[in-house]
């Protein structure tokens, strides 16, 4: 089993079903380090989506890797805030779901810096009940030093528990303002202690895709961390947002089908138009054909590179399943990208 910390990538992933998805066929690749954030959206219960966690969080223990869990946008609700959803998961995960699997199932609750001090204190009880250490998001645009030292004091956890995410949201292109402001952010609450381990995470995935076919855009992220590594003189880690942006959308049915695949030094985007968008068959058959149009474009890793990559190869063939789901490109995406930073980290 893989210990809390012992990661060299991140990868920040809303809860839902394409994401959890990709992280059911993960497998025990424990380079990657799997960060769920339980956004409950307007037609989502709070139980309805544990349920499906537990079930991921689960399965990527049996393969020796821990989650994990930001419970922030789960309410707003303070009798059911945080503190309270990663308690409810916390129980579900110690109760034992057959003879066979009567093991619990640790998780590293993730704790965001503008956290009100009752959750504060609630997260922190839970910290010390389950003995993992927990990670702090600091959204590095918006809190301030200060305010993270100030929660680091009230959670009362030794910084060698600490995992430290400085999270910079979406990075639209080259921007050394940014790099300023999160080697600010680190140098300012790295005089709390020596932390577990310190991580930028962005994503350059634009909010929506405004062209049609097929082009790329630069791995903005990837430059951005690059120069923080440097100048902060390593130790670093990468992470990123998987192939979405990081804000989740609007949840209206998309006119689009339309592809984020990760290369070496760019994304390949792939976008065309659904002719029909209320029938699947005309969902699945564009999916099918933006698949061909990857296997074809020579950015292509291959079928054996991910799950998610031989089912985008099995769809640009005229095979695949229920390919007309919202969810099928995102997991298919996901998937390969969840590869494609193991090999990110192993260079």
């Amino acid at each position: 089993m893989a210990p809390a910390g012992d990661f060299r990538t991140l990868i920040a992933l809303r809860a839902k079903k394409g994401e959890l998805a990709a992280l059911q066929e993960l497998g025990e690749d424990h380079s990657v380090q799997p960060l769920l954030a339980l956004d409950v959206g307007p037609v989502t219960s709070v139980d309805g989506l544990l349920d499906r966690v537990e079930e991921v969080v689960r399965q990527l223990w049996s393969f020796g890797r821990m989650t994990m869990l930001d419970a922030t946008n789960t309410s707003t609700d303070a009798r059911r805030g945080a503190a309270v959803v990663l308690e409810d998961l916390h129980r579900r995960l110690n109760t034992p779901t057959t003879l066979l699997q009567a093991e619990s199932v640790p998780f590293v609750p993730v704790i965001d810096a503008g956290t009100e001090r009752p959750q504060v204190a609630g997260i922190g009880r839970l910290v010390q009940e389950m003995g993992q250490g927990c990670a702090v998001r600091v959204q590095v645009r918006t809190t301030a030093a200060d305010d993270v030292l100030l929660l680091l004091d009230d959670l009362q956890v030794d910084p060698s528990d600490l995992d430290l995410v400085a999270d910079a949201g979406y990075v639209a292109g080259p921007d050394p303002f940014l790099v300023d402001d999160v080697l600010h952010v680190l140098e300012s609450i790295q005089r709390h202690g020596g932390f577990r381990s310190i991580t930028m995470l962005s994503g350059s995935v634009p909010k929506s895709l405004d062209q049609l076919h097929r082009w790329e855009q630069p791995r903005f992220e990837e430059s951005v961390w690059q120069s923080v590594n440097s100048e902060a003189g390593g130790g670093v880690r990468f992470g990123d947002y998987g192939a979405t942006h990081p804000v989740s959308g609007d949840g209206w049915p998309p006119k689009h089908i339309s592809l984020r695949y990760s290369c070496a030094d760019h994304w390949l985007y792939l976008r065309e138009r659904v002719l029909e968008p209320a029938e699947e068959t005309s969902r699945a058959r564009t999916v099918r054909f933006v698949s061909s149009q990857l296997v074809t474009s020579g950015s292509f890793s291959g079928p054996d590179y991910s799950w998610g990559d031989g089912q985008l190869a099995l769809a640009a063939g005229g095979g695949g399943r229920a390919l007309g789901d919202l969810s099928k490109p995102v997991a298919f995406a996901t998937s390969h990208h969840l590869a494609y930073l193991s090999e990110f980290a192993a260079a």
